[in-house]
């Protein structure tokens, strides 16, 4: 466990998070797609049949995505509870920005509906990573190997 960062946060480390972070969110994006198929598939016939389907979708894949980056992408030791806050005031942010975007641009414009999705994706990705990097987990909460965080688990329910 560490919370030296007396000598800074180097771009080569934002450079190996964000590589991470876009790692880790491919395997939640798979499952982010997945939701959002299947709940377009039982929307048919209502009016905002994509925004809708985005939106639940995003909620849901939300959680998913902070413990994933919590203990994969940033191996952050922020506390449990206000990360968890603050990547959901987060994801809410960005969520009424991009169910807003593929309202406009797939339900009333009429573009495909999955290109939509994918832009709305790639769009708003990199913005997230670095709201989570700097705001829900800081750097100055320190960081633990996924080894040492897979221990105390162990620990903690043995206890």
């Amino acid at each position: 466990m560490t919370k030296d960062v007396r000598h800074g946060y180097q771009i080569k480390t934002l450079f190996r998070e964000y590589v991470l972070f876009c790692v880790v969110g491919t395997f939640n994006l798979v499952i982010f797609f997945m939701m959002y198929v299947a709940t377009y598939s039982m929307f048919e016939g209502i009016e905002y049949r994509a925004a809708s389907s985005w939106s639940i979708s995003y909620l849901i894949s939300s959680v998913l995505s902070h413990t994933m980056h919590r203990w994969f992408t940033f191996k952050s030791l922020s506390p449990y509870g206000r990360s968890l806050v603050m990547t959901m005031a987060i994801y809410s942010i960005m969520l009424v920005i991009s169910t807003v975007s593929q309202a406009f641009l797939a339900d009333t414009m009429g573009y495909n509906h999955i290109l939509v999705w994918a832009m709305n994706t790639l769009a708003f990705g990199f913005a997230s990573f670095i709201a989570l990097r700097f705001v829900a987990f800081p750097a100055s909460d320190g960081s633990i190997s996924v080894k040492e965080r897979m221990e105390l688990t162990r620990i903690r329910r043995r206890s």
